[in-house]
């Protein structure tokens, strides 16, 4: 591959990228307000809302992974397995959200709120996994796959940030009063949110259809399967070869610990606005803080591991380690507004720099998986499957992190919407955010000694399996000029 080849692929790499903007654009609005709505728009107990998004995310938790499957299936038959859930997915999940804050907007039916805010809630996986599965389908070598989950995170990012700033502006300034959030500025802000995912989720396609390796095309799979080329990937043997293969499961268990932050942190961090300091736009200030320094991580995690330590599990444990300092200092810093925005945004660099190297980690151990199938002489590789399992970590923190927050607030004092700001809830809050954060990403740290697919292995796995892939490609190619 030629240098101009190459850079063309960059760019189209950067292009797929763009496609996570939208998810947060979604998803990071709805994470961060979903408890606020329930509670604090509709009017909804603590009660109601800790059992419906407790009982959700145990679903999500246990659909993540037969998502992958599904996506592996190829139901719709297209070119691809991944575009049609990336052109799809958006724009269904897009209407749900808009009709369930228009009928939180006009007071209506409090049952089908519910009934939209459930299926909203539990679907993204198959966005998501969708998405990011594509990943290994087209990636030709460890540094593509590098690029691609570099870009695919600073997308994230940028949707946070983007989402921090316009959120909470449109939500204040387009309500009733023009001075506080309320239902009509949700409904504005969300439409809004949504439109621009759409445009960007498209937009990534472009991504996926100019650098999809040919023999990850459906078209190349039936022509080397009718030339009695291809062997068979039995369903349990798949399922098999995942959930036993001790490389994909130690970043499950990494990631179930350390994401386990963000589900507690920042669903709840509007209530610290709201009754601690009592300036919602305050919030704006905080959400653009930490998301500009989850932006700069995206560079620097990488850049430390590339250029300072190359070990990466080594980097891991100490910006754990750091963003348990900064989690236990809140201790000290009390109800100071300037206190909880520079300890949270500086917990947030370093535990969004662990999670972009977790990704890399999940990466690589589906590389290692699929070496593994390449040397058996298999065709099929499981990628939707494999990467689901970065999801449903992300689905089980979720649904311990919509535990565990809703039984604290109610514990610091919180009651629904006739809660008065008082010392005893600024103190619960407080703990909340101090202790339980401390205890999951304790527990993440310790399953990080124990992954060992270090930059060593990897080169080795690399040396075997890329020229694997471009094997494949090109027999791929041949099949379907034939």
């Amino acid at each position: 591959m030629n240098e101009k080849s190459k850079s063309n692929r960059k760019l189209w790499f950067s292009v797929y990228g763009v496609g996570n903007v939208g998810y947060e654009l979604i998803y990071e609005f709805f994470k961060n307000f979903q408890n606020f709505f329930l509670t604090d728009i509709c009017g909804f107990s603590t009660l109601i809302t800790g059992s419906l998004i407790t009982t959700v995310n145990v679903c999500k938790a246990i659909f993540t992974p037969i998502s992958g499957i599904l996506i592996d299936a190829d139901p719709f038959k297209r070119k691809d397995k991944h575009t049609p859930w990336v052109l799809g997915m958006p724009v269904f999940l897009g209407a749900l959200y808009i009709l369930m804050a228009y009928f939180a907007w006009k007071g209506l039916s409090g049952t089908l709120i519910l009934v939209l805010f459930s299926i909203f809630y539990f679907l993204p996986v198959l966005l998501q996994n969708g998405y990011r599965s594509a990943i290994p389908s087209m990636a030709m070598n460890a540094q593509e796959a590098s690029f691609l989950s570099g870009a695919i995170n600073v997308g994230s990012n940028a949707g946070r940030v983007l989402t921090g700033i316009i959120v909470p502006v449109i939500m204040v300034k387009m309500s009733a009063d023009g001075k506080s959030e309320d239902a009509r500025g949700f409904f504005w802000a969300v439409a809004v949110s949504v439109v621009l995912a759409v445009i960007v989720y498209w937009t990534s396609v472009l991504g996926i259809k100019k650098t999809i390796r040919a023999d990850a095309l459906r078209q190349a799979g039936k022509e080397v399967q009718s030339a009695g080329k291809k062997q068979g990937t039995g369903f349990v043997k798949m399922i098999a070869m995942i959930f036993t293969d001790k490389n994909i499961l130690i970043p499950f268990v990494c990631g179930l610990g350390i994401f386990f932050r963000t589900f507690v942190v920042a669903p709840t961090a509007p209530y610290f606005f709201k009754y601690v300091t009592g300036d919602m736009l305050q919030y704006a200030t905080f959400s653009t803080a930490t998301n500009i320094a989850g932006v700069a991580s995206c560079f620097v995690a990488p850049f430390i591991v590339s250029k300072i330590c190359a070990d990466t599990k080594k980097v891991c444990v100490i910006s754990v380690s750091l963003c348990i300092i900064c989690h236990l200092i809140l201790f000290i810093s009390g109800s100071s507004t300037a206190g909880f925005i520079v300890l949270m945004t500086l917990a947030q660099f370093f535990y969004q720099g662990t999670s972009v190297l977790l990704f890399g980690m999940f990466v690589n151990a589906v590389d290692a998986s699929e070496l593994k199938v390449r040397k058996r002489g298999d065709k099929k590789v499981a990628s939707g499957t494999a990467m689901s399992l970065h999801f449903t970590a992300v689905m089980c923190a979720q649904v311990l992190g919509g535990a565990v927050r809703n039984v604290a607030l109610s514990q610091a004092g919180y009651i629904g919407t006739e809660t008065a700001a008082s010392d005893s809830l600024t103190k619960g809050l407080i703990n909340m955010y101090a202790i339980w954060p401390t205890v999951f990403l304790a527990a993440g740290l310790i399953a990080l000694f124990f992954y060992t697919l270090d930059a060593k292995t990897m080169k080795a796995i690399h040396e075997e399996l890329d020229p694997l892939r471009e094997a494949a490609a090109s027999e791929a190619q041949n099949a379907m000029k034939k």
